[in-house]
């Protein structure tokens, strides 16, 4: 969480726009990258947990497409990017 902190103090402090979009940038390719990795370590039937709007659900991976899954939650069908899927049972490193 210190961390966090830095990162936004930091971030607050810059002035020039060019710089915060190369930090955007920078998100983007860590975000891409975090989600390349859960897509690989999915598999269809596995329990998930998503983290939407609606809070964390659960659900199961009923299909895997290129950059999203889908989901089922609650008999519904949801598709879902990747770097909102956890895979229960699994640690974060």
């Amino acid at each position: 969480k210190m961390m966090l902190n830095d990162i936004e103090l930091k971030i607050n402090q810059i002035e020039d726009i060019r710089e915060l979009r190369q930090i955007n940038q920078f998100v983007k390719n860590r975000r891409k990258a975090i989600g390349c990795r859960i897509k690989y370590a999915l598999n269809v039937g596995d329990t998930v947990n998503v983290n939407g709007t609606n809070g964390v659900e659960r659900g199961v991976i009923n299909k895997i497409n290129r950059t999203r899954a889908v989901v089922v939650i609650n008999a519904q069908k949801w598709t879902v990017p990747f770097s909102m899927i956890t895979q229960i049972g699994v640690t974060d490193e």
